[in-house]
């Protein structure tokens, strides 16, 4: 009787072992697929700062300002949108913007791909976009 209960023990605390253990793995799991997706946030939105910052670095200084500026090909692995209309920057990725507000209007700004380079210029106190 006393080894069969001991075995019984036993298979219990093993079983309770393995049910704990795969209970960390599904949490760690869950963070780590939470921790991808924060990446991507924050990588959104720091190209959208990124850009927003280049716009108004040209919008306070001296006229004749010219700087040229690569967009990425891809945020992480991601395929995104870029547009910029009038007063904002906004960067799309998988159907979650992220806008940033400039400090100036931009008009006639060009459509915009990811890959592509621009050139933010400023002459006779208007900053303008160029691809």
């Amino acid at each position: 009787m006393k080894k069969s209960q001991s075995s019984t023990e036993f298979m219990v605390f093993i079983g309770i072992a393995i049910i704990i253990l795969l209970s960390y793995f599904a949490i760690a799991h869950n963070y780590l697929n939470l921790t991808f997706k924060q990446k991507e946030i924050i990588s959104g939105q720091d190209l959208a700062k990124e850009i927003k910052n280049e716009i108004n670095l040209a919008a306070r200084v001296e006229n004749g300002y010219k700087r040229t500026f690569f967009l990425p090909q891809k945020i992480g692995d991601k395929i995104y949108q870029i547009n910029i209309d009038e007063r904002e920057v906004e960067i799309t990725i998988e159907d979650i913007n992220y806008v940033e507000l400039i400090a100036t209007n931009i008009a006639n700004a060009p459509d915009l791909s990811p890959g592509d380079t621009i050139e933010i210029t400023k002459s006779a106190g208007v900053v303008s976009i160029t691809n």
